[in-house]
């Protein structure tokens, strides 16, 4: 199992499609995951420590678990199907299915660990080197010009 983590988002320019970009913590590959708009503005909350306003539901439950006792905490990424990923989040062991956008904010909020499978992520994730910006930048073209579909089986 591969550790991810939450890098960020980009927005396509050919349609104004979210993508959230997680990636592998010991490695250069990147899962991208197209998300709508309301996820999206989550995940940027979260990535700007915005913590104004009323509370989001992600915010609400975190100070739920904060607040009840210490527990253990861990999500894993384990399908992909008809163009969308599947995800669980374990809470003392016990395994609670969800949508991946809101279990990565609550992951980036509470600090657990989020994994995929080494295969899933073979199969679905891109390679990307941060030192390299030629290779950023086509990156950031494929991600312009590629579409959900592209990911089918």
């Amino acid at each position: 199992m591969a550790r991810l983590e939450f890098v960020g988002l980009r927005v396509m320019e050919s349609g104004d499609q979210p993508v959230l970009l997680l990636r592998e913590t010991d490695n250069t590959r990147l899962l991208p995951v197209w998300v709508d708009a309301v996820a999206a503005a989550t995940l940027l909350g979260v990535s700007d420590g915005d913590e104004g306003g009323s509370a989001r539901s992600f915010q609400l439950f975190a100070e739920m678990v904060r607040a009840l006792h210490p527990h253990s905490l861990s999500a894993e990424i384990f399908g992909w199907e008809e163009g969308a990923f599947s995800a669980r989040l374990f809470v003392d062991g016990k395994e609670i299915p969800g949508r991946l956008s809101d279990i990565v904010a609550l992951s980036s909020v509470l600090d657990f660990p989020l994994t995929c499978s080494d295969t899933l992520l073979t199969e679905l994730g891109i390679e990307a080197f941060d030192q390299d910006p030629d290779v950023v930048e086509e990156f950031k073209s494929f991600l312009d010009e590629v579409d959900p579909g592209d990911f089918e089986k």
